[in-house]
């Protein structure tokens, strides 16, 4: 047996992305040393790229590198199988197309233990290039489907992002793991949300930790007409499936409201607010559609 075993995890999911899982994983190289033994725990999710001959390579180059294989598809499946591995009182998230900063897991480990609380966010940013572009920054802005999180350090954060976040292993036993009907590979989206969802429905505190930095990658194709369009429809069918919200007199008032809001900011010029509301639509029409699925297998049955 470990006579120190890690205090900390990372934890990991990915499925085929090589090379994108290489630059974390080289970024993670760099990390400044906690004061504190940790581990990193990659969860494989039946990739069928680079990624096995990648992971089996990185795990013979040094301590405490952990490889889990899941064939099932479905993120969430892959990260809780991920915590059953790992040994950390503290586990920490960071998604593949992210690389940290070297002080991101020190920053997190001083934030917990100056803090009471069951979770915490870090911060996500995007590529300085890209903040430096206007024409590009105007993109990020529009179509909100890269994620970016800052926020005021003072006020208590209501939602996780599971880019860049960390949560307590106590907090887990309590509330369970990830919801595995959510996440890419299932509903598509809002494992994260949901897991602070249930955190903060028992009582637990959701920090920020400001200095806990990661970069998110820029990638071209998620910022896109049709990007935006799915993306937002996984967040609708995600929301229908957690919230088992399939009542069409709580949906329809909302996407009446954002239509409206649609219409309002596509006359004042305002790209970002009008997006915004555009998201909500395809959003609350992906619920409709599912609601009205449920109704006809009903009338069949």
């Amino acid at each position: 047996m470990d006579p120190t075993p890690p205090l900390l995890s990372i934890i990991v999911a990915t499925r085929d992305r090589a090379e994108k899982l290489r630059r974390l994983l080289d970024s993670l190289e760099r990390l400044d040393a906690p004061p504190v033994p940790f581990e990193i725990v990659v969860a494989d999710n039946g990739s069928s790229d680079e990624t096995p001959e990648l992971l089996a390579q990185w795990s013979l180059q040094g301590p405490s590198r952990v490889v889990v294989h899941v064939a099932e598809a479905g993120k969430s499946r892959a990260a809780n199988l991920a915590i059953a591995a790992s040994r950390g009182e503290l586990l920490a998230f960071i998604d593949d197309d992210v690389t940290a900063d070297p002080r991101w897991l020190v920053e997190l480990w001083n934030y917990f233990e100056h803090h009471d609380c069951a979770a915490a966010q870090g911060t996500v940013d995007w590529p300085e290039e890209a903040r430096a572009d206007p024409r590009l920054h105007a993109r990020l802005e529009k179509f909100g489907t890269i994620v970016r999180v800052h926020q005021s350090p003072e006020a208590p954060s209501q939602r996780l992002t599971g880019a860049n976040m960390a949560v307590r292993r106590q907090a887990i036993g309590v509330v369970g793991g990830f919801n595995e009907s959510l996440g890419p590979g299932a509903a598509g989206a809002s494992e994260d949300t949901e897991l602070g969802q249930r955190i903060l429905a028992i009582g637990g505190r959701i920090g920020y930790a400001e200095g806990a930095r990661v970069v998110h990658e820029v990638d071209p194709s998620r910022l896109t007409e049709s990007h935006f369009a799915e993306h937002h429809r996984r967040l609708g069918r995600s929301r229908f499936e957690y919230k088992q919200n399939g009542l069409l007199s709580s949906i329809l008032p909302n996407l009446a409201k954002s239509a409206l809001q649609f219409g309002l900011y596509a006359m004042l010029g305002n790209d970002v607010r009008k997006y915004r509301a555009k998201g909500r639509l395809y959003h609350y029409g992906a619920m409709i559609r599912l609601r009205r699925e449920g109704n006809r297998t009903k009338r069949a049955a």
